[in-house]
């Protein structure tokens, strides 16, 4: 890695990994999907008006299952992440990573394995309360805990990641 080295030994709690599921679900699922559940309340709207008339048809059965798919979809989304987050967190013999941050990327240490990307990987990242989600994809994302990182270090984290996107 480069000139500028910071080591950040860092912890995760499970309830930190359960508000990042439940931000990632949120914002990408709902937040992000404003027109499909804007569809799914005007089709529940018209199904509604279609069994006060009496319908029984092919139509109305296809408005069924057109209403329940966006609720299904954040039910399976929340499922899988939590699942995924948690046993991941779980499995960690503690649940602590060392973090080292270079001016070319960031490596990743922890009972798990290792890991180094480079900060142009990270296409996008949320700033929460106590840690940052990284994201690696649309629907791939690590999360960074802050700890004890001075607001210095956070702010050349910041224009690291921002530089490289």
């Amino acid at each position: 890695m480069g000139e500028t080295q910071i080591e950040h030994r860092a912890v995760f709690t499970e309830a930190m990994v359960r508000d990042a599921v439940r931000t990632f679900v949120w914002r990408r699922v709902v937040a992000q999907q404003k027109g499909l559940w804007l569809a799914a309340a005007a089709m529940l709207a018209y199904l509604l008006f279609l069994l006060s008339r009496g319908g029984r048809g092919w139509l109305v059965g296809a408005l069924a299952v057109a209403v329940a798919l966006p609720p299904l979809i954040l039910a399976v989304t929340w499922h899988l992440h939590s699942r995924n987050s948690l046993g991941r967190l779980r499995a960690m013999p503690a649940p602590r990573a060392l973090f080292t941050f270079g001016e070319d990327g960031m490596a990743v240490e922890s009972g798990l394995g290792a890991a180094r990307l480079e900060w142009s990987a990270f296409q996008e990242v949320w700033e929460r309360s106590g840690y940052w989600m990284l994201f690696i994809g649309p629907a791939q994302f690590m999360t960074l805990p802050l700890g004890d990182l001075a607001p210095a270090e956070l702010q050349w984290l910041r224009e690291r990641l921002r530089a490289a996107r």
